[in-house]
């Protein structure tokens, strides 16, 4: 089964980069012969962001246990409190609220992953090196994107395709395979899903992955949670829009 999944991901793969289009992608993502599984301890879907800065507090002060053990009481030790103070303090400041205003976001791969005046919320933890991006809604949290690089050394794989043949192994059915509408979706991304979770891994760079985890429910109910749609600038001024409506 492994082995037939493998196949399948480099062929869909080799498909996409020939730019064969006689069959689009199918209506909905394969489903996965194993369950898929939050990597953060302590992290469910629907935490609150306050909830989730206290799995990230329990998490940073276990990253810094063993760094306890080596230093001695006094001026090393208060610098150690200072430095676990501010990482705590550094994940509750990357709070980004999508509202009315545009943000820095925008001009980063991550534009397409939020709307804005929904009620919508990001939080980012940099940890060894990579950084986890929390995607709130109504104050749920409800997806987690993971950035990756990739390499020789990397558990992601070489390469994207590395990638694609890592996760269609371990999940036992190829992924389906999505170009970029331009909207939406700025890269390739090849997606699955079970019973609670989508997962979509994006192709971020010939060096770097995103590693999107989605609440399915969530994910389904969007166009439901998303009222607010983002106003289609074509370009025309609005007095010669206006002009052009009367003549």
């Amino acid at each position: 089964l492994t082995l037939a999944a493998v196949t399948s991901a480099t062929d869909v793969l080799a498909q996409h980069r020939r730019g064969k289009k006689e069959a689009g992608p199918a209506a909905e993502p394969p489903v996965t012969k194993k369950a898929i599984s939050l990597s953060l301890k302590g992290v469910t879907w629907g935490q609150s962001p306050a909830q989730v800065a206290a799995v990230i507090d329990r998490l940073i002060d276990e990253d810094y246990r063993p760094r306890y053990k080596e230093v001695q009481p006094g001026i090393q030790m208060r610098n150690l409190d200072a430095a676990i103070a501010e990482e705590k303090a550094q994940f509750r400041r990357s709070r980004i609220d999508f509202g009315k205003l545009p943000t820095g976001v925008d001009a980063t791969p991550l534009r397409g992953e939020y709307t804005y005046n929904n009620k919508e919320t990001m939080m980012t933890l940099s940890r060894n090196g990579e950084n986890v991006e929390f995607f709130f809604i109504q104050d749920r949290l409800w997806k987690m994107i993971g950035e990756h690089q990739l390499g020789d050394k990397s558990p992601y794989g070489k390469d994207f395709q590395g990638t694609l043949v890592k996760f269609s192994g371990m999940y036992g059915v190829a992924g389906r395979v999505l170009q970029p509408d331009g909207q939406n979706r700025f890269a390739v991304e090849v997606d699955w899903r079970d019973a609670i979770h989508h997962l979509r891994i994006i192709q971020r760079s010939d060096t770097a992955v995103g590693v999107a985890l989605e609440d399915a429910a969530t994910w389904q109910a969007l166009p439901s949670l998303r009222t607010n749609k983002p106003v289609q600038d074509n370009g025309i001024d609005p007095a010669v829009a206006a002009a052009m409506r009367h003549e």
